[in-house]
């Protein structure tokens, strides 16, 4: 017999868990349909940063959002945990690039974002364990750090449950319904659903599942390597840090470990299913190397664990939050390695998009899926380039 929701979500990462709870919390009947289980995916391998430093002001509105609104008073909001821990944040630029950076962040002062831009010596007082001889500037967020994705999700997934939606979990969609232009359900291997809105929020299978649709979908999936260092016994306090000049971004993981990853050896186009857990070759001695310019302590610390995290990716390496022209079927993919911190803003959005037909927590008409065809790809106000080489 088939079951009837008024939404079904297709993806139980944090995505679309957010989707999820802010739709159940607006009263619908909400179905959550994960093919294996919940954070599996690319959420489960986030690093998790949490913080506002965009070179696109779509980006900070919605990263703004998600921490004032949802990270900074998460028990109050959502309930649960997300485990967000306060550690600051740097961006820092290459010298080439102050301009930019000085434009971004006026541009994040003006949304009401706490950030600022701070010398090298500045930073040197700040963090004492870090070489600050190869910049001049960075941006600097007090508020910012790093949260938890799997309890992020989690917390989203029980509260959806305590509005009443249903998560099933090892339910692989193998088919999308539609009749007159519009959806009206899909086929899974647990049986058939109906429903008139359809939310493809799966990552790096999102293409795939556009495709049951009959919708295609601009992405490849891309693959990245993230090291769990030991901590130095010695070293001090660190913020979370995207590194410009050295191609790479790190952050504290609790006490003992340094979550640490490069920028410019992602892989693109394999298979989402791909089961090879193997890092790219010269992954570890080109992060040290590089980790070490930045934090010579590091030549104290050793190898904890690699792991290897799959997302969908576009090609102006932006997400799509959006409707399409097929009535009831929405996207919300291609985050390109960045959805985790965007996740509650851009949840609260679609879940308004769906309901209201415009969303109100913040604008995501930039995100739209027909940029693509528009060849509206999206830029940066102060573009430092693409974020992954």
């Amino acid at each position: 017999m088939t079951q009837t929701y008024d939404a079904i979500i297709i993806g139980a990462g944090v995505m679309g868990a957010s989707i999820a709870f802010h739709l159940a919390e607006r009263g619908l009947k909400v179905a959550i349909l994960e093919r294996k289980v919940t954070a599996s995916g690319a959420t489960g391998h986030s690093s998790g940063l949490v913080r506002m430093h965009y070179d696109l002001a779509a980006e900070s509105h919605l990263t703004f959002a998600s921490y004032k609104n949802y990270f900074s008073v998460w028990k109050e909001r959502v309930g649960g945990e997300c485990g967000f821990q306060q550690t600051g944040f740097l961006q820092v630029a290459k010298r080439e690039h102050e301009d930019k950076l000085r434009g971004n962040v006026a541009n994040q002062q003006k949304i009401g974002i706490n950030t600022s831009v701070v010398s090298a010596a500045d930073v040197k007082k700040l963090f004492p364990d870090l070489v600050t001889e190869h910049f001049d500037f960075a941006a600097y967020e007090p508020d910012s750090g790093y949260a938890d994705a799997t309890l992020t999700t989690n917390s989203f997934l029980e509260s959806a449950k305590r509005n009443g939606a249903t998560l099933l979990q090892n339910c692989e969609v193998t088919a999308i319904h539609i009749g007159g232009g519009k959806v009206s359900g899909v086929s899974t291997t647990k049986g058939d659903f109906s429903s008139p809105v359809i939310v493809d929020a799966v990552g790096p299978w999102a293409k795939h599942v556009a495709s049951l649709a009959g919708v295609d979908v601009p992405l490849v999936t891309w693959t990245h390597d993230v090291a769990f260092l030991h901590r130095p016994p010695t070293l001090g306090k660190i913020p979370a840090v995207i590194d410009d000049v050295i191609n790479c971004y790190f952050r504290p993981e609790g006490s003992a470990l340094i979550l640490a990853a490069g920028e410019d050896e992602s892989l693109r186009g394999e298979t989402p299913d791909a089961e090879d857990q193997t890092p790219t070759p010269t992954f570890l001695e080109k992060l040290i190397d590089a980790m070490a310019q930045r934090i010579p302590k590091i030549e104290e610390s050793g190898l904890h664990s690699i792991h290897v995290g799959r997302d969908g990716i576009t090609p102006d390496q932006r997400a799509i939050y959006s409707g399409t022209e097929l009535v009831g079927f929405y996207l919300a993919c291609g985050l390109s390695g960045t959805g985790f911190k965007t996740s509650p803003a851009a949840g609260a959005s679609m879940a308004e998009l769906i309901l209201d037909g415009k969303p109100k927590t913040v604008d995501i008409t930039p995100f739209r899926f027909s940029r693509f065809a528009e060849g509206q790809l999206l830029e940066g106000e102060y573009g430092y380039g693409h974020i992954w080489k």
